[in-house]
């Protein structure tokens, strides 16, 4: 009766280092798998951003149609396959829009005047048509969205200067890699404790239990 004893409980312990095992090797599986849907939503967002905006158009603001489009902002696609643009929207603080449409080709920009002009004349410029500036030279922030309303890039200035070169959005945060550890422990117990199990499978009551 007391040899039978021991065998029991180091069964036990081994089946809890097993289960152990699994839940470590399922919770590093779970990190994988937030890694590869960050990767996989950040590469969905096209590479298409503000590069520059003229807020404060040269000379007195008359509202000129010549100063408003002398105001204006580009939207340039930095990736390496054209983007339908068709859609997306430009808007400012006060939330006046601008809805672009057509293909951005790779490596190309799109002027967004002010003022009125017609479209493609010169190539890749556009025009908001309003009689009024849209930007403003005390400080604003651009905001390009796509068609679905997801916000691509910011672009922001303060009161100073009369043009800004906007900066790339800021890629999203590494995952913590904290959990990953244990599963490296977790897996060579079993294999140390495994071979004593096997002297003792032909036990009748742990062939039940």
């Amino acid at each position: 009766m007391s040899s039978a004893a021991p065998a029991p409980r180091r069964r036990w312990r081994w089946i809890a280092v097993a289960a152990g095992a699994l839940t470590v090797t399922a919770a590093g599986i779970t990190v994988a798998s937030a890694a590869t849907t960050t990767t996989a939503a950040a590469a969905a967002v096209p590479n298409v951003r503000f590069s520059k905006v003229y807020y404060n158009s040269p000379g007195s603001d008359t509202r000129s149609n010549a100063s408003l489009n002398a105001e204006y902002v580009q939207v340039t696609n930095r990736g390496r396959t054209a983007v339908s643009v068709t859609g997306w929207t430009v808007k400012d603080a006060a939330g006046h829009t601008y809805k672009l449409s057509g293909t951005l080709a790779a490596g190309k920009t799109v002027v967004i005047h002010t003022g009125k002009g017609t479209n493609g004349k010169p190539a890749k410029h556009v025009y908001w048509g309003s009689g009024n500036y849209i930007w403003n030279n005390t400080g604003d922030t651009a905001t390009l969205r796509t068609k679905t309303g997801t916000v691509v890039h910011t672009c922001k200035w303060g009161s100073t200067g009369s043009v800004t070169l906007c900066p790339s959005p800021t890629p999203p945060p590494a995952l913590p890699t904290t959990a990953r550890p244990p599963t490296t422990s977790a897996t060579t117990q079993p294999t140390t404790t495994a071979p004593a199990e096997t002297t003792e499978t032909p036990r009748a009551e742990e062939a039940v239990g």
